[in-house]
């Protein structure tokens, strides 16, 4: 029967056996995690339940149980994802038109974050492995940085990456507060750190003055739900509150509330020795055998990463790979990048998930998926003509993508996933932009920020007759 709306589509795929190889981190798994019809719980503000924006009772008392999970000494809800959280702490950590140092393989709601308060952005690269991957910042790029713009009153990184990298966020840090700034770390990826000894130390303990988690990508909560953590003195912690106030609904739903706190209550549980049920351990367990099982292959490549989370397939055309698992196999995996794919894992997977997985990619371990050497960077170096800003109050122009060397961008342009800009508004497009954007579109990659003509040519927004080069 044909779909009549989304709820009827998403019925159909929770019956549908596919396998979810990517987030949210519940993974449909409701032999675990389970709540009443929503209707019955949705409520808005009413005597008895708090107030998100004022609270002094259950919510607050649950901010209070996160804190205490996570190691940090102030912890708030976020109900518009890990964006809200990074916008909030850049923008209550500074002032209109200030300087930042910024990593460039930063998620795009932090350029909105720039963009909203004027802010300068001083770029520090990571290095680009040998697929084309982003390494870790390292201490020594961000004292370089710092050493440059002793002004700077803020260091902003991604830790992990969509890839399970991890910066040395210790480190980091320490060169951070020797100049005075804030170390704010978009760890969206790594909510499940503090919670097995085979994952990597988590940010909220290694010094950062404001951590930003999406529990929902790799832990048991709704799609949407976050948390913000605030530790030390240095950030000013009642600032990054107002706006965390700004960039959050005043009607937050009480359904993803009740799933973050559904959430803390099972990590409690876990983690308790008279009650704990073991899913941890137990999901790292097999998770790690999954890994032995793949480095077995002979032609599909398992990258090692930090996070042992992050199952990520080096292949020759990471598309190919991911559209044959779900079109043969029904295997659903996270995201796709030019030569590798990546499939997220989480304590809600199942062990039949694992092993339709394994036996997939055997019978895919074949000649024509070995990764050939040849890939595209996932970053360019920015030539930078204006502003985010300014260039929004300039007047724009579509054009040609084959004919805008020299143009400055007038949008934001990037893959999503992962959602890191390729070229930001008012940066130049060089040659290298064009080469990576065909290349991606040429791999049937998903783009933000550029539009196809009704002849098929790609298009893009620039600043109106305004040329660099």
């Amino acid at each position: 029967m044909e779909n009549k709306d989304l709820y009827d589509r998403l019925s159909k795929l929770s019956e549908s056996g596919i396998v979810p190889l990517h987030m949210p981190g519940h993974k449909r798994n409701t032999d675990i995690f389970s709540m009443s019809n929503p209707y019955g719980i949705d409520i808005t503000e009413i005597d008895g339940f708090d107030n998100l924006h004022n609270a002094d009772g259950i919510i607050k008392e649950d901010f209070k149980r996160a804190a205490k999970l996570f190691g940090a000494d102030e912890t708030l809800f976020l109900v518009n994802g890990s964006s809200a959280g990074n916008m909030a702490a850049i923008c209550g950590a500074s002032k209109k038109g200030d300087t930042v140092i910024v990593a460039r393989n930063v998620h795009c709601s932090v350029n909105n974050a720039l963009f909203l308060n004027e802010l300068n952005p001083v770029y520090i690269y990571p290095e680009i492995d040998e697929i084309g991957i982003c390494t870790g910042i390292t201490r020594e790029s961000v004292r370089a940085a710092l050493e440059e713009h002793p002004e700077a009153c803020e260091v902003i990184i991604t830790s992990p990456t969509y890839e399970g990298v991890v910066s040395d966020i210790k480190g980091i840090a320490e060169e951070t507060h020797r100049f005075g700034a804030v170390l704010i770390v978009d760890e969206a990826h790594g909510a499940h750190f503090n919670f097995h000894d085979k994952f990597p130390e988590s940010a909220v303990k290694c010094g950062a003055d404001a951590v930003i988690q999406s529990i929902h990508k790799t832990l048991p909560s709704f799609t949407q739900t976050a948390l913000l953590h605030l530790n030390g003195n240095l950030i000013d912690k009642d600032r990054v509150k107002k706006y965390w106030n700004i960039y959050q609904s005043t009607s937050p739903s009480y359904i993803l509330m009740a799933g973050i706190s559904r959430c803390l209550t099972f990590l409690e549980d876990d983690m308790c020795d008279s009650v704990s049920s073991g899913y941890m351990d137990e999901y790292v367990f097999r998770l790690t055998n999954l890994r032995k099982e793949i480095k077995k292959l002979k032609y599909i490549k398992l990258q090692e990463v930090d996070d042992i989370s992050k199952i990520v397939l080096v292949v020759n055309d990471g598309k190919n790979l991911y559209d044959k698992l779900l079109n043969d196999y029904g295997i659903q995996l996270e995201m796709a990048s030019v030569n590798y794919c990546i499939a997220m894992t989480s304590v809600g997977d199942k062990q039949v998930y694992y092993d339709r997985f394994i036996e997939a990619l055997r019978e895919l371990d074949t000649p024509e998926n070995e990764y050939s050497g040849s890939y595209s960077p996932a970053l360019v170096k920015a030539v930078v003509a204006l502003n985010m800003y300014e260039a929004d109050s300039c007047d724009n122009e579509t054009v040609n993508i084959c004919e805008s060397i020299g143009h400055i961008a007038a949008s934001n342009i990037c893959f999503y996933p992962p959602g890191i800009n390729l070229v930001n508004a008012g940066e130049v497009v060089t040659q290298e932009v064009i080469d990576v954007i065909k290349d991606g579109l040429g791999h049937g990659l998903s783009a933000i920020g550029v539009e196809k003509a009704a002849d098929g040519s790609t298009l893009i927004k620039c600043v109106k007759q305004r040329t660099v080069l």
